[in-house]
């Protein structure tokens, strides 16, 4: 779990989520049981009548903690350079590859792309592949605790995404170029579907940019029209 620590707990599938809130509290009594908050996959866990498998959490899963409180005030002077996904031309579809390297492998859901600068990495200085999945991923809140390299759990930056298998969509809030007198430009996308393939943000397309606020909501089936 996040926070800077790291919390080991023996639960069984029908374990609610206010029983594991217990737990924790419990172990770590300095958190306070109406700030805790849970996610995983990207995607908060609020529901604390619903069971750990109702959110699809099985044996050896990471959940991140956060203090609910604290989220808004956090991410109030943050930004991060990413890609530009409000430009669609530099949306690009390549089928699967049977040959990839070990770091480049895929989940369906979103995934995020880094260059892993560790030195005693095997992938050291190449591009991996962090699979997210589905749920809610906010790039600014949660890259630092789910953008880890596959091969050496270290932390990478993400700087580009990919969605295959999923319904996606994004809100941010994207900084102008050089403009540092003006708020950031409120941009949002539309529902877009990624069939069975890869569908990235082609990095030699598209450009980078700086986002104050960059949330994609990452689901299975056809959203309700």
């Amino acid at each position: 779990m996040g926070l800077r620590k790291t919390y080991a707990f023996n639960v069984q599938p029908s374990t609610t989520i206010q029983e594991l809130k217990t737990r924790l509290h419990k172990r770590a009594d300095d958190l306070d049981m109406a700030t805790i908050g849970l996610s995983f996959n990207g995607k908060m866990l609020d529901e604390d009548d619903k069971a750990l498998t109702h959110y699809n959490v099985e044996e050896d899963s990471v959940l991140v903690l956060s203090n609910l409180l604290g989220d808004a005030s956090d991410t109030d002077s943050l930004e991060v350079k990413f890609v530009d996904v409000s430009e669609s031309e530099g949306l690009k579809r390549v089928e699967w590859s049977t040959t990839g390297k070990k770091w480049r492998q895929v989940q369906h859901g979103m995934c995020l792309e880094g260059k892993c600068i560790k030195s005693k990495c095997e992938a050291h200085d190449q591009m991996v592949i962090i699979p997210i999945g589905y749920g809610t991923f906010d790039v600014l809140r949660d890259s630092d605790t789910n953008s880890k390299c596959p091969m050496c759990k270290e932390y990478v930056e993400p700087i580009i995404c990919s969605f295959n298998n999923c319904w996606w969509k994004y809100k941010g809030k994207r900084k102008e170029k050089d403009d540092d007198r003006n708020p950031p430009q409120e941009c949002n996308g539309d529902w877009k579907q990624a069939d069975d393939a890869c569908h990235y943000f082609d990095e030699q397309t598209s450009e980078m940019v700086i986002w104050r606020q960059l949330i994609f909501e990452v689901i299975k089936d056809k959203p309700q029209q």
